[in-house]
């Protein structure tokens, strides 16, 4: 988009009523110019040429005015972009039912409490943007997020039951704070379209014991329900006793149904094996990671410790803290993380764990 070298001629009258379709060319000079075989048009304000043709469109010169030109300043820019946006708006049509959809949808994706639709200050932005549209309450906005989720529920349905490919399964599980087991399945696939899916089609609690008849058991329900049970390829599993149980059951009760009888069925999780790895090698530095963990816990349960902390971290030119990042044992990449933020304030923990006699990691460890 560039100015480049060449001879300048006149362009011929299509492209000079070209000119004139959108706003943004009252910021060029009408007269277009042959350079190189290529029609350029130039910035009225920094006699910059850029390319005036049918094809390029207009956004590289919206773009150029709204950003780039040097010689306009920035009042100028926001009356230029509200010109444009106002342009753009031209033809725009109110869809009360669409904008009532896609305000579900934004509460939903954003995770925005129902009972803020009823806030004053929300209602007034809608307003002021379209005094027409009717906000609905909290409750009327919940049943339209529950029918929102059945017809997106019935559309995947239709969308599987039509698959002509097969779906790779993966699933994990986790037990919540109040010590509830939950197994999530999710659905990887490729549509017609050739486009990547991924689809969550089940999220449930998983009684305890989880062993390996109950998530067999859990992952059969969830395939029957969806109709998709001759489509199973593979599934992604941690590398856990319990999860190899319940792929032996999916293969022993169902081996005849899967793919080249089994043999892909069951596909370890790599992170997991990789955790695995790595948590391994860490045992030989794990009294070292113990000695960092508590020294920092220890500092991130007083304000005045962390104060104390910050005021010698300022002393050495190191940005204060809020809190410190600790590690969750199981997961190598937060072990990770803690280390390089202790090594980041090491100075800083060996003179304070002397001042207040506290055990630090050795200069060797």
């Amino acid at each position: 988009m560039l100015e480049s070298s060449g001879t300048n001629s006149p362009n011929n009258n299509q492209s000079s009523r070209t000119l004139k379709r959108a706003k943004v060319w009252e910021h060029f000079q009408q007269e277009v110019v042959m350079i190189d075989g290529v029609p350029k048009t130039q910035c009225k304000y920094c006699s910059l040429r850029l390319t005036a043709t049918k094809k390029s469109g207009t956004s590289h010169l919206i773009n150029h005015i709204a950003e780039s030109c040097p010689v306009i300043d920035g009042d100028a820019r926001i009356n230029f972009l509200a010109t444009i946006k106002k342009q753009t708006g031209e033809d725009f049509v109110f869809v009360p039912k669409r904008s009532r959809e896609l305000m579900v949808r934004f509460f939903i994706h954003a995770e925005v409490p129902f009972k803020k639709i009823e806030d004053p200050y929300f209602l007034e932005w809608v307003e002021s943007m379209q005094p027409t549209f009717k906000v609905v309450g909290r409750q009327t906005l919940r049943d339209d997020a529950f029918n929102l989720y059945e017809r997106m529920r019935e559309d995947l349905h239709a969308e599987l039951h039509n698959l002509d490919l097969h779906i790779c399964l993966t699933s994990d599980m986790w037990t919540s704070i109040q010590n509830i087991g939950y197994m999530v399945v999710t659905a990887h696939y490729i549509d017609r379209e050739f486009n990547i899916k991924k689809k969550i089609i089940s999220f449930k609690e998983l009684k305890y014991p989880h062993m390996g008849f109950a998530i067999e058991e859990a992952i059969m329900s969830c395939l029957t329900y969806w109709g998709i049970r001759s489509k199973l390829f593979t599934i992604s599993l941690d590398n856990a006793s319990n999860n190899n149980s319940a792929c032996q059951e999916l293969i022993k009760n169902h081996k005849n149904a899967l793919m080249f009888e089994s043999q892909h069925l069951h596909v370890r999780c790599c992170a997991h094996i990789l955790n695995i790895l790595v948590q391994d090698g860490m045992k030989i530095i794990k009294p070292t990671i113990h000695k960092l963990r508590e020294l920092l816990k220890h500092l991130d349960s007083s304000v005045s410790r962390m104060q104390d902390f910050n005021s010698m971290a300022n002393s050495k030119n190191l940005p204060s803290k809020l809190s410190f990042s600790f590690d969750t044992p199981t997961r190598w990449n937060s072990t990770y993380k803690m280390i390089v933020e202790g090594l980041m304030y090491r100075s800083i923990l060996d003179s304070y764990a002397n001042q207040h006699g506290e055990v630090a990691p050795t200069e060797l460890e």
